[in-house]
């Protein structure tokens, strides 16, 4: 009999069409590229009799219904986990935009401003916290670059300091794509799914259903992988046995490069810092199962309001940021990380509108550096002229 090592297995998930059903067809599911993790694992109660006995002796007990939770870990790639995001954020990609001199007559560029001649950026859809690129601009060190939207009006652009290269002629053949992005739904999109552990070696699997993505975190620091981990509730398991193993027909699987937090750029406000140790977005939605009388599994997993916070880690330069926390400013925050190689580089983008820290704690008298945590909160954008009305956007390149 073989015997199951660790790695040899896969990850493989679909959106189910009706909740803890496998999907029909089988085919169009998706690979995770996972690292080392708890995965999904049935939950039963112990259900104990109160019988009192005169020998002391307990009776068996019972076990009661079923509920399903567990993790997945991975490395961040491009477009690998646009599927669970967008089930985090209870929405759907909004697919890439591209804006050309048709729309918008001609545009000059500063350092760091994109100034259009004529017709609206915002009637066009560029929104603060958007990564945006340039094609076909007469100025060639301003194409293919991924650049952050630190601010948008009718007819200009900003970018970070220094992204753009001055152009003082009119341009008037030219393409601004707007990147594709996921923000909250004013209507969330509640999507369960399918989720297959299959084990090669022994060609057996165990099918999770009714699972409903509830939360992801995103870390990074230096010299490390951008990583991520995504959180599910269930309502049942299932094992397949060897013949019907698996149940996936040859699911996909992202082949990008990974992302790394090195030669990330992360800014505050639009101006980018370069002297934080870590990062961590999380977002969470709650949920619970609901233990009912007559059927072994929840009616359905009740999701919560979601909760984005998150924490960043700096080295401590002076005490603006212990002020910034006593008076509850508000900061914008943004990240971009992208490939190593290519032309345009492969983007993946964050931008969080409100951002408040929580706290700003340096412990004394360690070696080295003086470190300084600066946890935060986040809430809701009000809707004003140049936002998304979201808690957070995400930024990424369509899929190849």
């Amino acid at each position: 009999m073989a015997n199951q090592t660790g790695r040899n297995m896969y990850v493989a998930f679909k959106v189910e069409a009706a909740f803890n059903t496998v999907p029909d067809p089988v085919t169009g599911a998706e690979k995770m590229r996972i690292n080392p993790s708890p995965g999904l694992k049935l939950a039963r109660p112990s259900i104990q009799p109160g019988e009192v006995r005169g020998d002391m002796l307990t009776p068996m007990g019972r076990l009661g219904s079923r509920a399903v939770s567990g993790s997945y870990s991975g490395d961040l790639y491009v477009n690998a986990w646009d599927t669970l995001l967008a089930a985090v954020l209870r929405s759907t990609w909004v697919a890439a935009v591209a804006i050309t001199e048709a729309a918008m007559t001609s545009i000059t560029t500063t350092t760091n401003t994109i100034v259009a001649a004529g017709g609206s950026w915002l009637t066009q859809g560029v929104r603060t916290g958007d990564l945006v690129r340039l094609t076909g601009h007469s100025t060639a060190a301003n194409n293919d670059k991924n650049l952050r939207v630190v601010s948008v009006t009718t007819d200009t652009i900003t970018v970070p300091a220094g992204e753009l290269t001055l152009d003082a002629g009119a341009d008037s053949a030219f393409t601004l794509t707007i990147l594709k992005k996921l923000m909250n739904g004013a209507t969330p999109v509640r999507n369960t799914y399918y989720i297959e552990q299959c084990y090669q070696d022994i060609d057996q699997s165990q099918v999770f259903g009714g699972c409903r993505c509830v939360g992801f975190t995103l870390r990074g620091q230096p010299d490390g992988m951008a990583t991520v981990e995504f959180r599910f509730l269930g309502a049942s398991m299932t094992d397949v046995a060897t013949g019907s193993s698996p149940v996936y027909t040859s699911p996909t699987l992202n082949t990008n490069t990974g992302l790394v937090f090195t030669d990330a750029k992360l800014s505050l406000d639009g101006t980018d810092i370069v002297i934080a140790t870590a990062f961590e977005l999380n977002v969470n939605l709650g949920g619970a199962t609901l233990p009912v009388i007559g059927s072994n599994y929840t009616p359905d997993v009740f999701d919560d309001e979601l909760v984005l916070s998150g924490s960043l880690s700096v080295l401590r330069q002076d005490l603006d940021y212990v002020a910034a926390f006593d008076a509850e400013t508000e900061f914008e925050l943004a990240i971009l990380l992208q490939e190593v190689s290519g032309t345009p580089q492969k983007a993946f983008g964050l931008y969080v509108p409100r951002v408040k820290f929580t706290d700003a704690d340096a412990p004394l008298g360690n070696d080295g550096a003086m470190v300084e945590s600066l946890p935060w909160m986040s809430g809701i954008n009000p809707l004003a002229t140049g936002y998304d009305q979201t808690m957070l956007t995400i930024c990424t390149d369509t899929a190849a």
